[in-house]
Formats: C-alpha cells, sequence, structure tokens
C-alpha cells in the first residue's frame, strides 16, 4: 500500500508539473512519465488516460481555492476584514504561483462544467457566500448592492495584475523584485480600494 501511495504521489506531483505549465493540450504522458520516474504502462495502470489525470490535478489545485474562499467569506470576521484577509491570501498565493490562474482560466475554458462539478464536490455554496457578503454589506455599511459586483471587483483587483504580469513588466521595464514589492502592496491598496469605492457609494445615496 505505501509503494502504491508512494508510485501514486509522483506522478501527481508530475502531472501537477506539467499540467500546470503547459496545459492539458500541451501536455504529453510520455513526459509525465518520464518525470515521475516510471515507465509509460505503469502510468496507465494508476491513471487510465491523460483526461482522468488531468481532472484529478485540477480539482486538487482550484479545491484549495474553492475550500478558502468560502472559509473567509462564512468566517465571522466583519466584511472589510473579510477582504483584507482573502485578498492577503490570494495575492500571496498567486503571486507565488501565477501559472496557476492561465491554468485554471483555460481548463474552464475548456470544460466549464469542471467547476460546477467541483463546488458540488467541495459543499461550497457560492449563493451563501453572496448572500452573507450582501446582509453584511446592509448591516455593517447600510448598503444594498449586489454582492455579486463587490466580489467580482476584488477578483478582478487581485487576478488582472498577475494573468497581466507579462504585458506590465513589459511596457514598464520592470523588474522581478519591483513586481514582487507591487504584489506585495497590493495587499494593502485593494482593501482600502474597495473600501473607499464603497464609502464613495454610500455617500451617493445620501439626500443632498
Amino acid at each position: 500500500m505505501d509503494k502504491v501511495q508512494h508510485t501514486e504521489e509522483k506522478i501527481l506531483a508530475a502531472a501537477r508539473q506539467v499540467f500546470h505549465h503547459k496545459g492539458f493540450n500541451g501536455a504529453r504522458m510520455q513526459e509525465i512519465a518520464d518525470l515521475a520516474g516510471i515507465n509509460k504502462a505503469l502510468l496507465h495502470y494508476y491513471f487510465r488516460n491523460k483526461e482522468s489525470l488531468f481532472e484529478k490535478v485540477f480539482n486538487e489545485t482550484f479545491s484549495e481555492l474553492a475550500r478558502k474562499m468560502a472559509e473567509i467569506f462564512l468566517s465571522d470576521m466583519a466584511l472589510m476584514s473579510k477582504v483584507e484577509v482573502f485578498v492577503n491570501f490570494y495575492v500571496s498565493f498567486i503571486s507565488r504561483h501565477s501559472y496557476l490562474i492561465q491554468f485554471i482560466i483555460n481548463a474552464l475554458q475548456e470544460k466549464p462544467e469542471r467547476l460546477r462539478d467541483i463546488i458540488a464536490i467541495q459543499n461550497v455554496s457560492p449563493g451563501l457566500i453572496l448572500e452573507t457578503i450582501r446582509r453584511q454589506l446592509k448591516d455593517e455599511m447600510g448598503l444594498e448592492i449586489d454582492p455579486l459586483h463587490i466580489y467580482v471587483n476584488i477578483l478582478g483587483l487581485v487576478i488582472f495584475p498577475v494573468v497581466a504580469k507579462p504585458l506590465i513588466q513589459s511596457i514598464f521595464s520592470i523588474s522581478d523584485e519591483r513586481m514582487e514589492l507591487f504584489f506585495e502592496q497590493r495587499k494593502q491598496i485593494v482593501p482600502k480600494f474597495i473600501l473607499n469605492a464603497l464609502k464613495g457609494y454610500e455617500n451617493d445615496k445620501k439626500p443632498t
């Protein structure tokens, strides 16, 4: 049993490396087998085809993000504290593994139902998360806003700089060291940006 588990772990480690950097279409089972230090026949014994191996890697990759999202937004923290924790985690995670975002985006474009299946398996309720944000917006800030706008705005502010990292570095001639500092600064800037935007929305709703 230990040998079986060890072999499967080696396969998954190799598959993560190949899939994360090359995606589904660019990956080859022979390359994964070589990286895992096994022959291709043994690889197919554990995972009958590339699709089943990819599903395993994708599910575990996205599941970590999905679980953390639910953990943060369904906690008892104040809304802006949730935003700060969420931004801090996601910026740290995806700035270290920027290739994962493109991997996830490409995988979902190829097969959108993957996300629905993962959400069902992880028992993550997007509707409950949005309802929690809606309630806190009203209770803590007196705002009635579609919470989807808030969540999508946060995701956009966090994810776009990572996806556009090569473009940003090329246009502005930014070094890797400067980019790391930029991402660290995003952890403070993004929550403040969201808070100020909500305050601005609140002011717009007040009678003149």
